[in-house]
């Protein structure tokens, strides 16, 4: 049974923080949270907010890009995309952040705007019109993995290379498989 101390200690609480709670105007909301049950206590911190602060004082080492790197096609998409789940609506928080984006204002004046146009948020889509409805290709695919071999210290001949020797068994098994079939 709890104890009556424990019980209004509860009511002093201050309210829990989740990522996307849209309690601050940070582009990427993140939320630092580590608990210990044997101490009783959880520790979180806005680490978006945190990170903001220090970029300010350290903005040499902050590089913000006006684009989204789509590594599936294996491009830059400068644009917000549109909202493509077929599984809910957009959140609020990320309405509001791709509105601020578009419109080039801040995310509180978007925030006082559209909180009571709530209406016009993009709702979920019908299964299979989403983006994701297009497959990359086998270039846009191999392209993709070269980016990320590269990161690990393979040569890009190399893999390349690979994929051609890969590509012409590939060829000749096929012919042998016509060629027996016959």
């Amino acid at each position: 049974m709890p104890r009556l101390h424990d019980i209004l200690a509860l009511e002093n609480l201050p309210d829990r923080w989740l990522s996307g709670d849209d309690k601050c105007d940070c582009t990427y909301q993140r939320i630092g949270s580590w608990h210990n049950p044997y101490i009783g206590t959880t520790l979180q911190v806005r680490l978006c907010c945190l990170w903001a602060e220090i970029y300010k004082e350290y903005p040499e080492f902050v590089q913000e890009i006006p684009a989204f790197w789509d590594g599936n096609h294996v491009a830059p998409i400068t644009a917000p995309q549109p909202w493509d789940s077929e599984d809910m609506d957009m959140p609020l928080p990320i309405w509001y952040r791709q509105l601020a984006r578009e419109q080039g204002r801040t995310v509180a004046d978007i925030r006082a705007e559209y909180s009571q146009k709530q209406y016009l948020r993009p709702r979920k889509v019908s299964p299979g019109s989403g983006r994701d409805s297009r497959q990359p290709s086998q270039r846009e695919v191999r392209l993709a993995q070269l980016d990320e071999l590269e990161k690990t210290g393979w040569r890009r001949e190399d893999r390349i290379a690979l994929w051609e020797k890969e590509d012409a068994l590939k060829r000749e098994r096929e012919r042998h498989d016509r060629a027996k079939s016959r």
